[in-house]
């Protein structure tokens, strides 16, 4: 059985105005086991890369935003840690692949410097040692002349490569845990497939565990074991890649799957889900996505329901699963699936 590598709890995070507080998190929970991946999947303005965001304590730290609930990490509280400890894990044994390269590479500063920062910080290696490293990384990311792209700016390269750049900064100190944000936003069809072969490939030789944030059900099914469906802050089901495929259960879910392309059926239009994600200082009373919902009852509308857990492995916060009107089993006994169910 795998070890959690990281385990968070009862997650909450809340923005703060003159006017009004509104929730953009509404505590969620999940974990991740050594050497997983685990997808986090939803519309955008759900709350996945804010959540990834608390993780890396990347949040402004302020009154006006606060993060409750707790981030064990290798059994550290990453929320209580002092910002010097902090520094010490970000880039290091939790790193993160940005959503858009281009603005999160720093365009004054050639590509190996970049690189080579991490390495001059965590691993305390001398500058001709860090150049060798990066020279071997950016190779393994598919980088064909590294001598001479560790000289060039971000600008004069292209997307796919100003990905790899990415993937090889946040590989390059050999971390622990790995947040991928829509790592293949923005890319064309082939250079995505590149990218999702060359984490993969990462991931069986370095071992590293994987959070993948995306909203693309294409790449969920080719890359992830666990799944979590978050819909306006909270997650709405959790369980194995096979299962949501197969025998989804949440109507949100549902509507996910039916509003994707299959190759062996023809339809006029596809389908979609009315509605739009509801703003955050105006969110339901009940279940959140109860508006949209074509299953919705009068329950749905008055009271919110609980993640639970409907049968192994599998969990889910609807009403349609209440039995006798009390919870299921509780939500710890979610496990992860075994490597054989998802291949």
């Amino acid at each position: 059985m795998r070890r959690k590598l990281l385990d968070a709890n009862d997650i909450k995070i809340s923005f703060r105005t003159q006017e009004s507080q509104a929730t953009a998190v509404s505590g969620i929970s999940f974990h991740i086991n050594e050497g997983e991946t685990v997808g986090i999947v939803g519309e955008s303005g759900c709350g996945k890369s804010i959540t990834s965001l608390s993780i890396m304590r990347l949040l402004p730290a302020s009154p006006y935003c606060e993060v409750e609930g707790s981030i064990h990490f290798e059994e550290n509280n990453i929320l209580d840690l002092p910002e010097s400890e902090m520094r010490n894990i970000r880039g290091n044994r939790i790193s993160m692949i940005f959503q858009d390269p281009l603005t999160s590479l720093n365009p004054v500063f050639t590509i190996g410097k970049q690189i080579n920062e991490a390495l001059l910080l965590h691993r305390k290696v001398s500058r001709a040692q860090a150049n060798a490293l990066t020279m071997e990384m950016l190779r393994k990311v598919g980088i064909s002349r590294p001598e001479s792209i560790v000289k060039e700016y971000p600008y004069q390269l292209s997307g796919g490569m100003r990905q790899r750049i990415m993937i090889a900064m946040a590989l390059i100190c050999k971390p622990k845990l790995l947040i991928a944000d829509e790592p293949t936003t923005a890319l064309d069809v082939t250079i995505q497939s590149q990218i999702l072969d060359l984490i993969r490939e990462l991931k069986e030789e370095t071992g590293t565990s994987i959070l993948l944030i995306t909203h693309d059900l294409g790449v969920v099914a080719e890359m992830c074991e666990r799944i979590l469906v978050m819909y306006a802050g909270q997650v709405v089901e959790e369980t194995d890649v096979v299962s949501l495929f197969v025998d989804p259960k949440h109507p949100y879910t549902v509507g996910l799957l039916q509003s994707v392309p299959q190759m062996d059926k023809k339809v006029s239009r596809l389908k979609s889900i009315p509605g739009q994600v509801p703003p955050l200082s105006q969110m339901p009373k009940g279940c959140r996505f109860a508006p949209r919902c074509s299953e919705a009852m009068e329950k749905c509308i008055t009271h919110n329901p609980e993640l639970v857990t409907i049968k192994v492995g599998h969990a889910c916060r609807c009403w349609l699963y209440e039995k006798g009107g009390e919870i299921n089993e509780p939500r710890d006994h979610i496990g992860s699936p075994k490597p054989e169910e998802v291949l």
